[in-house]
């Protein structure tokens, strides 16, 4: 957990994103990267190509989002001067995803961060666009920090597996070694279509408990809910600090959107949520 890419469009919502994930990783040795993306269009995109100047004409473009970044970057690498963290900013005009797909390549990241929305507004779409393109095109872990949350410990972190999941121990990296920098109790909780008989039960908890060895998990069932439901009824019910989740990047996606061909989500993450790919 080395490198660490914190995008933002400016937002309210992006910078509690990122000061969650500065306040979070507190007392380790990061390296932060601010990424902003301007979008492309085609008018743009032509002025661009034609020009002789091609290089002038991009910097003109990027001149005034790079120097509130600079800002915003100077303004944390400040407020954050006793830790070990180092920082950089990167502005960019390109496509949302071809700009976070090259960085996390070039950069060698481990982990993104962002908030959920960024700044349309719109209250109820939490998973915004660029979340969920970063999600499913980007192959790193990505955390995602609801609108307006801010980090007040890590008591307790819960894992949510669904049914004939399959992942190799390595994709846990994130999850792991952030639940055990705070020593947070690990609860599980198990998403099922219909009830389990005993005895798989507990087969699906000795599988599990190959993955989280030494940790003592509690567990957990809820059967017969689709995945948003059932996380948002077991996080009402429990004090959960983190979610973590390991998806097959079309699958559970699917399960969230629900049929829907809009390219957002309406899911409703009440606590920040960490994505790893399987």
């Amino acid at each position: 957990m080395k490198n660490i890419l914190l995008l933002t469009d400016f937002s309210a919502n992006a910078q509690h994103a990122i000061e969650y994930a500065l306040a979070l990783f507190k007392g380790g040795e990061h390296h932060f990267c601010l990424l902003n993306v301007h979008k492309t269009s085609s008018s743009v995109m032509t002025e661009m190509m034609a020009s002789k100047a091609s290089s002038s004409v991009y910097e003109s473009l990027i001149k005034n989002p790079k120097k509130t970044l600079k800002v915003l970057t100077e303004k944390y690498a400040a407020q954050y001067k006793g830790e070990r963290f180092s920082f950089e900013y990167i502005c960019d005009y390109d496509a949302f995803t071809d700009a976070v797909g090259q960085l996390v390549k070039e950069k060698h990241i481990d982990l993104i961060v962002m908030g959920t929305n960024g700044a349309t507004g719109a209250k109820e779409v939490v998973f915004g666009s660029n979340t969920i393109n970063v999600i499913r095109h980007i192959d790193c872990s990505v955390l995602v920090v609801p609108e307006g949350y801010s980090f007040t410990g890590l008591k307790s972190v819960l894992f949510v597996t669904e049914t004939a999941e399959a992942f190799k121990g390595d994709v846990l990296i994130p999850f792991n070694f952030i639940r055990a920098r705070y020593h947070a109790a690990l609860h599980i909780l198990f998403i099922e279509n219909e009830v389990l008989s005993l005895e798989e039960s507990s087969r699906k908890e000795m599988k599990i408990k190959d993955h989280f060895k030494d940790q003592n998990p509690e567990y957990h069932s809820v059967t017969g809910l689709p995945a948003d439901l059932a996380l948002d009824a077991f996080v009402q019910l429990e004090q959960m600090d983190l979610i973590g989740k390991i998806i097959n990047r079309k699958s559970f996606l699917q399960r969230l959107i629900s049929g829907s061909s809009t390219p957002a989500i309406t899911y409703k993450t009440r606590v920040p949520l960490l994505i790893m790919h399987s």
